[in-house]
């Protein structure tokens, strides 16, 4: 068991390096999707918000996530890949499942926008088969 999920962190943590540095391509047929999301709580250690995606592209076998604090860019917020299970042209991030996931914590008295993207990755993450995103204001 600790060997198998020593692999999946490893190929996961590939995947993220390759998404961010830009070295996964883009399908040919790349298309928008939507992306909804409530917060589930505030402060770097709340959990990851259920995030909600609606007719993700076919062929969609992991979402990779990222959310960025459009006030201040330079913090690192994180997110992390998971596994898609499609139902009915939707699809769910459980609440708490991002483990790189840090949440919502603006300076004292202060609002900021926050944009949770989402990048749906074929079954064996060489391929961006689309985006999709949603932008709250934090505390709302």
């Amino acid at each position: 068991m600790k060997k198998w999920s020593m692999h999946c962190f490893a190929v996961f943590f590939c995947a993220s390096i390759m998404l961010s540095l830009g070295c996964v391509k883009k399908a040919d047929n790349y298309q928008q999707f939507a992306v909804n999301f409530e917060w589930a709580g505030g402060g770097l250690s709340s959990p990851n918000p259920e995030i909600i995606i609606t007719n993700p592209p076919a062929g969609t076998g992991f979402f990779k996530v990222q959310m960025t604090d459009l006030d201040m860019t330079s913090f690192d917020h994180g997110g992390g890949i998971v596994p898609c299970t499609v139902k009915n042209g939707t699809a769910t991030i459980a609440q708490g499942s991002l483990k790189g996931y840090r949440g919502p914590e603006p300076p004292m008295s202060q609002r900021h926008q926050y944009m949770i993207k989402v990048f749906a990755l074929n079954m064996d993450q060489t391929l961006v088969l689309g985006e999709g995103k949603a932008v709250r204001s934090y505390p709302h």
